[in-house]
């Protein structure tokens, strides 16, 4: 196998395993929130019980006696309780965008890498306007100063936006019009720009209470965005799975020749 092929089938099975990781962790944090609300909703219980019958919390409250009128004990509890069940799921959903996120940054990377590998004059209208010695170009030549100059710019882009990474994947691979590999599966930039806005909130942002609406429908839709990157390469540069390989990371023996 070359080394696009192998860094192809690596992408893949990469996926296969942070599908796991994150399906595990939302279930059974899931399941952990409404095995917890229980004790949550208890707590809460004693802490209103102690915030009515104590004298201490007379000082610390005006008009005690109105808002308990206002806001009754049962009405009190549920609110804490569910208020601390929200702020539990919008943490998890936090948790899951962001890995999801990081997962599919990483692999339009290095699909990146795989068209540089296999077509690394593709790339040559971007990195045009880069500049070059003529000592290098004259004693390495042109394709291995293209390669070199191009090595420079992947690890620059490394650390761009993932759109920046999946719009420079869509140049190189050119699909048709509203092209997609999977029957129920749409490439939607303008999508993919609101994840990433929400991932930047949730790291850099001063609050993120609300958190995000269908967590788990954008958390299956970044995931299906790294397929959908793949079909990208597999239509334009032909790089197709190798089912031993992406199970072993090892390439499948030749098999011995039998013996007469």
């Amino acid at each position: 196998m070359t080394e696009a092929e192998k860094l192809f089938n690596q992408v893949f099975k990469r996926w296969t395993e942070r599908q796991s990781f994150i399906l595990s962790f939302r279930v059974t944090s899931d399941q952990g929130i409404e095995a917890a609300r229980q004790k949550v909703r208890a707590e809460k219980v004693r802490f209103v019980n102690d915030l009515i019958q104590g004298g201490e919390y007379d000082k610390l409250f005006l008009d005690k006696a109105r808002f308990i009128q206002a806001m009754p004990p049962e009405k009190l509890v549920e609110k804490m309780t569910e208020a601390t069940v929200r702020h539990a799921q919008v943490a998890v959903d936090a948790a899951s965008i962001i890995f999801a996120h990081s997962f599919l940054d990483g692999a339009a990377f290095d699909y990146c890498r795989v068209t540089a590998l296999v077509a690394p004059r593709d790339w040559e209208s971007v990195l045009d306007q880069r500049q070059i010695k003529l000592s290098e170009a004259r004693e390495l030549g042109y394709d291995e100063a293209l390669r070199k100059k191009l090595d420079e710019y992947l690890e620059q882009l490394e650390r761009e936006s993932l759109l920046k990474k999946a719009d420079l994947l869509f140049a190189r691979c050119l699909p048709p019009e509203k092209w997609s590999p999977m029957r129920t599966y749409t490439y939607d930039r303008d999508r993919l720009k609101r994840l990433d806005d929400y991932r930047h909130e949730i790291i850099h942002g001063d609050s993120i209470e609300h958190g995000i609406k269908n967590a788990s429908e954008e958390v299956d839709y970044m995931s299906r965005t790294v397929l959908f990157l793949m079909g990208l390469v597999n239509l334009r540069y032909k790089l197709m799975i190798d089912p031993f390989y992406s199970l072993t990371g090892q390439e499948m023996p030749i098999p011995p020749v039998a013996q007469k």
